[in-house]
């Protein structure tokens, strides 16, 4: 049975606009079980449209598993539903798609990367495949690019797409210890069909780091580096950094925000753009505990100020292996693929924000205590 649990009421403000400041949170609701039958941790996961699409990880049935998932999202109230199993993500060999950096656009899902295994190679390259406007895939199988240059072959990196219509993917973990860390950047056009462009290597990062973080506003691309020293969960950091890239794809330098480091050392966080502010979302501190923290930095121009640290409500728990999306359709953010802090379980939860701006006239008249 579903499960929902509300922490406070939702306020109203102006109309959703893309440069607009993002309503305080003001409760988080816990629909449980969306995956019946098969709690899911570690896996990537994307909205497109009306759909929300959990890809990859370990769960119960397979362990690590090539499954995607697609849940309907209800615009009116935020609710997952309809969940649909969909054509599974091409066979592991070599590495496992935990961790993998995904990211999608209007018309497609990309998988970037993906690992986990004790001697390597990793997965070198991205999976992608078209959406229609259905929230069906466009084809019978997903598509592989072209690797990555140099031999890059990151697991626990991060990836964005930023409003140029490029995909960034950087960071990671090479497995191989050749070199232990990544501090590569590369990226490339996507395209209508849910293809690549050619692949081109970008700004290198400050440092090498794995288990980072990215969300993008308009051309800012955000970076939250994670740890800077393999097998050392106590080398968190709390750096961000800021790339402006052009049109054209092409890099900037990469930039420090010094009034906008994180209130607290995270890695394994999860960052979400929505209007002009970028979430800092769980995470583990140093030595590895979850954390519920739920913190926004807004961004003018390129810069990004101090992080708010009690605007919003905080998670109901502390999160790990989570991904974090926001629906521009329900104006919620979505938790998902969780494992919790307080019992150290694979939940099968999602938490779902209230609205960060003010719904439709008809999901105004929705009311969650319906589903208590």
């Amino acid at each position: 049975m579903k499960r929902f649990l509300l922490s406070g009421l939702a306020s109203l403000a102006a109309t959703y606009a893309i440069a607009q400041t993002p309503n305080p949170i003001a409760y988080w609701v816990t629909q449980s079980d969306i995956i019946p039958g098969n709690p899911t941790q570690m896996a990537g996961a994307a909205v497109v449209g009306d759909y929300l699409y959990i890809m990859g990880g370990n769960n119960y049935l397979d362990g690590d598993t090539g499954r995607v998932y697609r849940l309907k999202i209800n615009a009116a109230t935020g609710e997952l539903s309809d969940c649909t199993e969909m054509t599974t993500l091409p066979a592991m060999n070599n590495f496992n798609y935990i961790g993998e950096q995904v990211d999608a656009t209007s018309d497609g899902i990309y998988i970037c990367g993906g690992g986990w295994n004790a001697t390597g190679p990793n997965r070198n390259n991205v999976t992608s495949i078209g959406v229609d406007a259905n929230g069906n895939f466009t084809s019978s199988a997903w598509k592989e690019s072209p690797a990555f240059p140099g031999g890059y072959d990151p697991e626990l990196g991060s990836a964005v797409i930023a409003q140029n219509g490029y995909l960034y993917a950087m960071g990671g973990d090479s497995e191989s210890g050749t070199p232990p860390l990544y501090d590569v950047c590369v990226y490339a056009q996507t395209q209508a069909d849910g293809n690549l462009g050619a692949f081109a290597t970008g700004a290198a990062l400050p440092t090498p780091c794995y288990f980072s973080a990215n969300a993008a506003i308009g051309n800012n691309l955000v970076l939250h580096r994670g740890l800077t020293m393999k097998n050392s969960n106590s080398s968190v950091t709390t750096e961000i950094y800021v790339n402006t890239v052009n049109n054209d794809g092409t890099m900037g330098s990469w930039v420090q925000q010094t009034a906008a480091a994180l209130p607290a050392g995270r890695y394994n966080l999860g960052l979400v753009a929505v209007g002009d502010t970028v979430f800092a979302v769980g995470g583990r501190a140093s030595g590895g505990t979850p954390q519920n923290n739920v913190w926004r930095s807004k961004m003018t121009g390129s810069t990004l100020a101090a992080w708010e640290t009690t605007t919003d409500a905080q998670l109901p728990d502390g999160v790990r292996y989570h991904s974090v999306v926001y629906s521009p359709q329900s104006k919620s953010i979505y938790v998902v693929s969780i494992r919790r802090a307080s019992d150290g379980a694979i939940s099968n939860e999602a938490y779902i924000s209230a609205p960060l701006f003010p719904r439709s006239a008809s999901a105004a008249a929705q009311d969650w205590s319906l589903y208590e």
